[in-house]
This record gives structure tokens, sequence and C-alpha cells, in this order.
């Protein structure tokens, strides 16, 4: 009795230490995301999750890339992250901005390129010195230069980046009004009217074709998603009406998450005048759409950013979403406007050892 004992409380310790191990699922969810207004939250930080929704930071909520590295600002927001068509490399996209030095501080954007999430090679364009000869683009009439994304044109065989660009000259009238701090004296505020475009990127992911007009809403749009939705055999640009609530085409804005679709990559599109955010849910911004692990769901995620959230909404045919849950934003987790990519186990693990978890 004794002899078969001692071989079985082995067997018993055994079995329970590799049950209470940390297990690690064949695809996890990544969030890249800046945390705040601040030059420390203007970083590049990560999140993993198991689900989609519940998330917690990787290396205990601290930046995994300084932006004083890669930013002509010294500060970066809203980082796009993709995978490439081969599986094994990485694409990341992001504002080159520092809020406190202003609203209409930035006029460019970062190009980064990949094979392990953790290394990065980097380029900042900067329009102005891009494109020189680019009338409406020189530095004092460019207003700012928003939420780059990439995507794979299938068409062109070539990543295309799209991006939102304001411009001084764009500037429409609103019917609300602003006091001028001298004389007191009540003026009409003018809308900053922001219209999405898009450039080709070179093999290295290092520079960009000349920007091309995408997509104009008619009033300011910022913060474009697109989404390849095979099914319909359709591109949908999920984007955000931006700015103060007027009314376009008999329907009032009022900074929400919107559809346009289109058969064609680069347009035209067809806008769907709707909001998709939860009822009742204003202002939101920075959309993001991504696949369930399982292929079965659609997952769009949304800064709710006056409130200090992100929201979740599910949808299985990409038009109809339900709100499913809230991110707790707290502790080292307080994301602002980013992107979820899924990743592998080895991806995760490699990720974790870097970075701690």
């Amino acid at each position: 009795m004794k002899k078969t004992l001692l071989p079985l409380l082995t067997f018993l310790f055994l079995a329970v230490s590799c049950t209470t191990e940390k297990a690690i699922p064949e695809t996890s969810y990544l969030f890249c995301f800046f945390s705040n207004n601040s030059p420390e939250g203007e970083q590049i930080r990560y999140a993993i999750s198991d689900d989609g929704f519940n998330y917690r930071s990787l290396n205990d909520g601290k930046p995994v890339v300084l932006s004083d590295s890669i930013a002509l600002t010294g500060s970066i927001r809203d980082p796009h992250l993709l995978r490439g068509e081969d599986g094994k490399t990485f694409y990341m996209v992001l504002t080159d901005m520092r809020s406190s030095l202003g609203w209409q501080s930035n006029d460019g954007l970062i190009l980064m390129k990949s094979t392990d999430l953790i290394h990065w090679q980097h380029k900042a364009i900067d329009f102005p010195t891009r494109f020189p000869e680019l009338e409406g683009f020189d530095r004092d009439n460019l207003h700012a230069v928003w939420a780059p994304q990439t995507i794979w044109d299938p068409d062109s065989q070539r990543y295309m980046i799209y991006y939102s660009i304001g411009r001084h000259d764009w500037e429409y009238e609103t019917s609300d009004s602003i006091r001028d701090e001298k004389t007191g004296e009540k003026k009409p505020f003018y809308q900053p009217y922001f219209k999405i475009f898009y450039s080709y990127v070179n093999d290295d992911f290092t520079d960009i074709t000349e920007p091309q007009l995408l997509f104009d809403f008619g009033t300011a749009a910022i913060d474009g998603d697109i989404v390849r939705d095979e099914k319909n055999n359709q591109y949908i640009l999920f984007f955000k009406d931006e700015g103060r609530s007027v009314d376009n085409n008999g329907f009032k804005t009022r900074q929400g998450v919107m559809r346009a679709t289109s058969k064609s990559l680069t347009g035209p599109y067809t806008i769907e005048w709707k909001h998709l955010n939860k009822p009742g849910q204003f202002p939101v911004e920075g959309s993001s759409v991504f696949q369930s692990a399982d292929s079965s769901k659609w997952i769009l995620m949304y800064d709710c950013y006056s409130d200090g959230y992100y929201q979740f909404c599910e949808s299985a045919d990409l038009q109809h979403f339900t709100h499913v849950h809230d991110t707790p934003t707290e502790g080292n987790f307080t994301p602002r406007h980013g992107s979820v990519i899924l990743i592998t186990k080895e991806e995760r693990q490699r990720l974790e050892d870097a970075f701690g978890y």
C-alpha cells in the first residue's frame, strides 16, 4: 500500500499543478492604444484579451514604444495595427501629434513596420515638407492630419493608408457662436472641415504617394475605418460625423459612428444616414471593427472619450450592432483611440516575455 500511495500522490500533485498554470488560448486579442492627452499618455501601449471585450495592460501600463523616438512632435495618437498579407509582418500607422501644442499642431503621420510587434522601423511623414508643391497643404493652411489606418488593396497589390485632413480654407460657419476673448463680442463658430484622403505606401513602408480624396461627407468626418465585407462583396467605411451639430442633407450630425459602403476600396462611397453607436451615447470617436477569434461575429468598439471608457457592440452582418460591454478604464488601463488585431499563442507569449502581463 505504501509503495503505490507515493506515486499516486505525486501524479495528483503534478496534475493539479498543470491545471493551475496559466493557459494561453490559441488566439488572443491585442489592443494597441494611447491613454490620455498628456505627453506621457500620448504613447503606444498594449493590452491583451482572451474574449475581445475585457483587456489587461502589458508592461504594467507603461509605453511599449517611446513617442520621442518616432514622432516629430514627440507624441503620438490613434495607433492602428494591421497584420500584413504574408501573415508575419505588422504595420502600424499613427497620428504625429502632441495635443498640448494645440489641436492644429500636427501636419503629418508616422509609418511603422515590424516582424515581432516589439522592434519597429519607423518614418515620420510631414505633409508640407513631403508635398511642397501640393496646393492647400502648406504649413499655414493645413489644419491637421488625423487618425491614419492601413488596408491591403487587392486590385493594385499595394497597402493603402487613409486619414482625415482638415484645411483652414475648408472651414464652414455653424449656428453656434464663440465669444472673443479680447472684445467680449460674440462671433460665429467656424467648424474645421475634415475630409478623408488616401495614399499608397511603398514596399519598404517608408513613403507615401500624393494624397487623393477618398470620402467627403458634406460636413466634417474623421476616424475612418474600412472593413471588407466578403459576403456582400463590398467595402464598409465606418467614420465619425465630427464637430458641432449641423444639418447635413437633412440629417442632424451628433458626433457618432456611421457607415458608408462601396464596391471599390477607393470609392465612391454611399452614406447610410444613421448612427450605429448605442442609442443616446454621444459623443464617440475612434471606431474600430474586428472579427471575433472564431469568425462568427464582428466587434465594433469606439471611444466614449467624454465619459472615460470604451464601448463594445457586436454584429453578425456588419450592419446591425448590439451593445455588449463597457470596458472599465481604471488603474493602468485607460485606453483612448486605438485598434485591435488577433494574435497567435506564440505571438502572445513573445509579447508577455518582453513586456510582462
